[in-house]
């Protein structure tokens, strides 16, 4: 909609005019004789339907999109069937627009808050270096440009979780390291969509994984159509970055597209790299030009038995998988010799496109951290590892290295298909070139980089014991390697003097640094032998920190260390590890009991033993743990009252407000929050009128001091233009003098939005007055409503008792027995499955730990198929653990 501003920016729209857009939409809008504007991206079809606004000023919701169109040949997902374990991000676009090609996992539960100790899943940055053999603090100097369509307003925060999560450097706006603008280089950013925004969560997260030193440059297009992605990308080149990803495109190769848009991706010296696609063989815009890179996908795999540590295959999950093909329209690079495609062939290389952790707090859709995938995150790793290797020769086509080098510094991918073709390397992976994965993945940067190199190889020992040491790391500069088993590495390297080589690993000093001579097309051998560092014992013990304090099985693993983690002893808790002297560490601690939080403890080796205990707290709002029963306290409001605020409650209007929170719905909107009878409400279209509101309702004081926990709970709706009105609750516990955002506002527009909202208060568990405050400021807004206002005290409170921990074996063999029923008689329905300990060789399987309420005497039932059922008597010990061994006999 065309909207006629003051002077200022300030949106004039009559608010007789802005309530009939809320009742008629834009089509009644239209005979009001509004035009509307080119709207922004509503896809259809798997995946999300998002909502974007028309204008980043403009206070009503866009129409739907048109329904896709298909171009040429490519394959999309059926509309009948959904995702059975991977949906697209974005939905199926309008006709001349691109899609984004970011999967996400379907059903999978979202994590918003991590304990110190755990980390998200899916692959995280350090796994990528380490199967790419990338290093782990590369891309200083370079600025990589990411091209996306709309905006993402919570795409610098959401990046400084994921760097924070990683240990990875900050990149920010204030530090020089982030950059984000609109498609014309400045900060009027276009509407925001959930869609995209999970794309350039994606993007962003993925290009900080394999390069965390270097700069990153959003840039984000008015919507999605070709020609503004394409104008994003000559602003990115235009504002100097040199390696340029596009995770979109369109599918399908029209003889119109080079013509049309091929200019925008033709920028020689640098690298322009797209996504191949996610919808299996088949061939997508822009990868099909020949002066891109185009990106397949893989599936990335934790191999410990073999050489590389890691195993890759063609990526395909449901119908999904890389796009791949022959583009028949695009003429075929001198640089491709394949011979089952006269044009252009997809893809060029790859990467990994499945389970990889990303953070994404946006929209409904932006609910933590989720495991994402497709080929738009292959894409931005590739355009990283081209930052790695350093600027491209100007005049020249990046796109052509990995073809200069007969396969040195990549992984060939030769297995896996995705999908059926008359050419079969086009959709099947083969040794050599194949479609889907390209030339393969990297293996270091030599592929990437345009320059002579030659070959360093050599074998690692350790000086004492003469035994290879595998996955240390040979490094100089950008260019690592890890070992392998047998303690050989192979590392190509700019041809010239190479400075700085040094071998590191976990346990061993780091070899002093050396300067060698590289010969373009020639292999130097260079062992190296490395001296292990003395080891000092540190020990302690872990138990239950909530009341109960008894032993805790845990887990114990030591952050950086590529060694196999420790495990406490059941009984005792106790653990004794060796850790390389003279040096910091940070102890990792799981418990196996569930319930329980993870921590983690700081040491100092020095030249003596050291103790170091730690207790684990039961988590009070999951209350899980056994031996517990949560005692929960609820303060609630509804509003009764139509004429005044709550009492102790209080409205708070800033100067120039007259129409802040009210309680009699002014304008009968009626309650529409979940709740019933009379609510909160603050709405812009009460009178008297006013472009401008800033309106505070601040709560009575809770007393959390009994508290380990809390959570406030709030039902709410609203019609809201994200834009121009924001809703947020803060919390103060110390009067009012100083306050903190706990909740930053509904992050979908739209109309009469019905939520229920759930803050985490447990920041204030144990402060004895703690406020909140429903903050609404806006500019021409519309309205918010609240009702049900909830917060609940949580506290976990010992169950006296004791437990019984250990194993069930059958009694003629001695193996394990998974699965078996352990009870205590008196508690029959409460009894526990037995499980395996494959990571812990001290205890075997069959692993049981049982709660028993009550100290004194108690009888165990012990029951698996295929066994007699067998009984024990065992004695429990309040806060004690009893061991007890157990042998079924088979029945029969």
């Amino acid at each position: 909609m065309k909207i006629v501003k003051r002077a200022g920016g300030t949106p004039q729209v009559p608010r007789a005019l802005r309530r009939s857009a809320a009742v008629l939409g834009l089509t009644a809008l239209a005979l009001l004789g509004v035009q509307p504007v080119a709207q922004a991206d509503t896809p259809a079809g798997p995946g999300p339907t998002t909502t974007a606004q028309a204008d980043a000023t403009t206070p009503t919701r866009p129409a739907s999109e048109p329904g896709a169109t298909a171009v040429s040949t490519s394959v999309e997902p059926p509309a009948d069937e959904p995702a059975k374990e991977l949906e697209p991000v974005c939905g199926a676009p309008a006709e001349g627009r691109a899609r984004c090609y970011a999967m996400r996992a379907a059903d999978e539960k979202p994590v918003m808050r991590l304990s110190a100790a755990q980390t998200p899943a899916g692959l995280g940055p350090q796994d990528i270096q380490s199967a790419y053999s990338l290093p782990s603090d590369g891309g200083s100097g370079q600025t990589i440009a990411i091209v996306d369509a709309n905006d993402n307003p919570n795409a610098e925060a959401d990046l400084a979780v994921y760097r924070s999560q990683y240990g990875l450097p900050p990149c920010t706006t204030e530090n020089g390291c982030f950059k984000k603008v609109d498609q014309r280089g400045g900060t009027k950013y276009p509407p925001a969509d959930e869609g995209w925004a999970g794309e350039i969560a994606l993007d962003l997260d993925m290009v900080s994984a394999a390069a965390p030193h270097a700069h990153i440059l959003l840039v984000e297009t008015d919507n999605a159509g070709l020609e503004n992605l394409g104008a994003g990308v000559d602003l990115a080149v235009s504002m100097g970055a040199k390696y340029v990803s596009n995770s979109y495109g369109r599918s399908g190769d029209s003889p119109a597209d080079a013509s049309t848009w091929g200019a925008h991706y033709d920028h020689p010296g640098v690298a322009v790299v797209a996504a191949s696609g996610d919808y299996g063989y088949g061939v997508s815009f822009p990868s099909t030009l020949s002066t891109v890179t185009s990106v397949g996908g893989t599936d990335l795999v934790a191999d410990p038995d073999s050489p590389r540590g890691w195993s890759e295959t063609v990526w395909q999950r449901d119908f999904y998988g890389p796009g791949s093909g022959c583009a028949t329209y695009q003429p075929k690079p001198d640089f491709q010799t394949d011979p089952g495609c006269a044009g252009r062939s997809v893809a060029d290389v790859s990467a990994v496109a499945d389970n990889l952790a990303v953070y994404h707090s946006f929209g409904s859709t932006g609910t933590g951290w989720m495991r994402y995938g497709g080929t738009s995150a292959s894409t931005p790793l590739i355009a990283a590892v081209y930052a790695l290797a350093g600027a491209p020769r100007p005049a020249t086509y990046p796109n052509s290295y990995p073809y200069k080098g007969d396969g040195a510094g990549l992984n060939d991918i030769a297995t896996g298909s995705n999908g059926d073709c008359d050419t079969a390397y086009l959709c099947t992976a083969v040794a050599g070139y194949d479609g889907p994965t390209g030339l393969g993945t990297p293996s270091g940067l030599a592929a990437f980089r345009s320059g002579p190199s030659g070959i360093l190889s050599g074998v690692v020992t350790d000086a004492k014991t003469g035994k290879p040491v595998a996955g240390a790391t040979v490094g100089s500069g950008a260019d690592v390697a890890s070992t392998l088993a047998d303690g050989s590495y192979t590392l190509n390297l700019p041809a010239g003097t190479v400075e700085g080589l040094t071998v590191t690993m976990f346990g061993y000093t780091t070899t002093e640094p050396i300067t060698v001579e590289i010969t373009e097309g020639q292999t130097l051998v260079h062992d190296v032998t490395l001296q292990p560092i003395h080891r000092v014992h540190v020990r302690g013990k872990i138990k239950d920190g909530s009341g109960h304090g008894w032993p805790l099985y845990a887990r114990l693993a030591v952050e950086g260390s590529p060694e196999a983690p420790a495990w406490t002893d059941p009984a005792t808790g106790a653990y004794d590890i060796l850790l390389p002297r003279d040096a910091d560490y940070s102890l990792d601690v799981t418990a196996v009991l569930p319930g329980y939080e993870a921590a983690t403890r700081e040491v100092t080796v020095a030249r003596k033993a050291v103790t170091a205990d730690v207790s684990l707290t039961a988590d009070p709002d999951a209350a899980t743990a056994v031996g517990y029963t949560q005692r929960v306290t609820d303060r609630t409001e509804t509003f009764d009252s139509t004429v005044a605020a709550p009492g102790g409650w209080t409205v708070t209007n800033a100067e120039g407000t007259s129409n802040g929170w009210r309680f009699d719905d002014p304008l009968q909107r009626g309650n529409y929050t979940g709740g019933s009878g009379s609510f909160a409400e603050v709405d812009s279209d009460s009178g008297p009128f006013g472009p401008h509101q800033d309106t505070y309702l601040t709560t009575a004081a809770y007393d959390l001091s009994d508290a380990q926990s809390a959570e406030l709970t709030f039902g709410t709706a609203y019609l809201a233009n994200i834009g121009q009105q924001h809703m947020t609750v803060d919390a103060s516990a110390d009067g009012g003098a100083t306050w903190a955002n706990v909740w930053a506002g509904p992050k979908v527009t739209g109309d009469a939005q019905k939520l229920t909202v759930r803050v985490p208060l447990r920041k204030y568990a144990g402060d004895s007055s703690v406020k909140l405050r429903f903050h609404f400021v806006a500019n021409w807004g519309y309205y918010w409503a609240i009702d049900d206002v909830n917060v609940q005290a949580r506290t976990l409170l010992p169950v006296s008792g004791g437990l019984a921990a250990g194993t069930v074996n059958d009694a003629g063999t001695g193996r394990g027995v998974v699965g078996a029923t352990v009870a205590d008689a008196s508690a029959p329905d409460a009894g526990v499955l037995t499980t395996s300990t494959p990571d812990d060789p001290a205890v075997a399987d069959g692993f049981y730990t049982l709660f028993l309420a009550g100290p004194g005497r108690h009888t165990l039932t012990v029951g698996a198929s295929g066994y007699d059922t067998a009984t024990r008597e065992v004695v429990a010990r309040a806060d004690r653990v009893v061991t007890e061994k157990i042998g079924l006999r088979a029945d029969g």
